[in-house]
């Protein structure tokens, strides 16, 4: 009983862990340089789930379909996962999940334009107040901040803001090109997408990567990495097609967005100074994106 929400919930879990992870390594890391190395660590962590729930690698789909597929995670494994690993970096974890609960909210809106799919009053509320909970917590954290560090915010939580949309439209992608796609196949796809962005990316920065990697040589780094990407792209993954399985796809996305909210003790345990407003924000925001779905 309940096995599909509480599911849902763990994956909400695993990725805020995984987050914070992001924000411990980017103390030493630069933003891109994790998007860098998470991919040459998720592939094949992609591609060990791919054999355990679908058995192959996908084959005998038209052009078309793997040209988008690569587009999709060319979007959201590289453009998406630059902005938001600046964001994660610059503001934190919790912060950028919460303006990342947007992404639900800007999907289902490019859903209408782009599928004709009516909104629910009651998903237009959602979104309202998703809006409403983001806004909330952006004034919190303005509180919070020096005068002196207000540039660094906006540009944080306009790099969190870029992440939500492109996110959404890397969701509209796949969604239109790979409907007939098993899902593990349609991440795989898209990881390898993302992974060749990442290549020709850090082709460009290799000098720079070359300083960077020498972080590396400090076990708790690959170790950090390592579980990060195992609780994000892995278990989170797992655990919500496994969700997926039991409950509705839409409350296993609803209860994914959730993440926030177990950040707010990690911040708390870590003494991050965390305004009143910048809470309720946050569990407004999410609170939203519920009755989104």
């Amino acid at each position: 009983m309940f096995q599909g929400q509480l599911m849902a919930l763990a994956a909400a879990l695993s990725c805020a862990l995984s987050r914070n992870l992001y924000n411990m390594m980017g103390e030493r890391l630069t933003s891109d340089m994790i998007g860098y190395v998470r991919m040459f660590v998720a592939v094949p962590l992609g591609f060990i789930l791919l054999l355990l729930f679908e058995g192959s690698f996908p084959t005998g789909y038209s052009v078309q379909t793997y040209l988008m597929a690569f587009l999709s995670g060319f979007i959201g494994f590289f453009l998406c996962d630059y902005f938001m690993f600046k964001a994660i970096v610059t503001i934190g974890s919790r912060e950028t999940a919460v303006i990342m609960t947007l992404n639900p909210a800007l999907t289902a809106v490019m859903s209408f334009f782009i599928f004709s799919e009516i909104l629910s009053g009651v998903q237009i509320l959602g979104m309202v107040i998703t809006i409403c909970g983001v806004v909330l917590m952006v004034f919190g954290e303005k509180g919070t901040k020096e005068k002196t560090e207000n540039s660094v915010l906006k540009t944080g939580l306009i790099c969190a803001f870029l992440g939500a949309v492109l996110q959404s439209v890397s969701d509209i992608t796949a969604k239109a090109a790979l409907s007939d796609v098993p899902s593990v196949s349609t991440n795989m796809l898209r990881l390898l997408g993302g992974l060749a962005a990442w290549i020709v990316f850090g082709f460009i920065k290799r000098k720079d990567y070359a300083v960077q990697f020498k972080t590396f040589k400090d076990s708790r780094y690959v170790l950090m990495m390592f579980f990060s990407v195992l609780l994000g792209p892995v278990l989170g993954v797992t655990l919500t097609l496994k969700a997926m399985e039991m409950i509705p796809a839409g409350v296993v996305r609803s209860l994914s967005q959730t993440s926030p909210v177990f950040l707010i003790p990690i911040d708390l345990i870590r003494k991050k100074k965390v305004s009143a407003l910048s809470l309720v924000g946050t569990l407004v925001s999410v609170a939203g994106v519920v009755l989104l779905f």
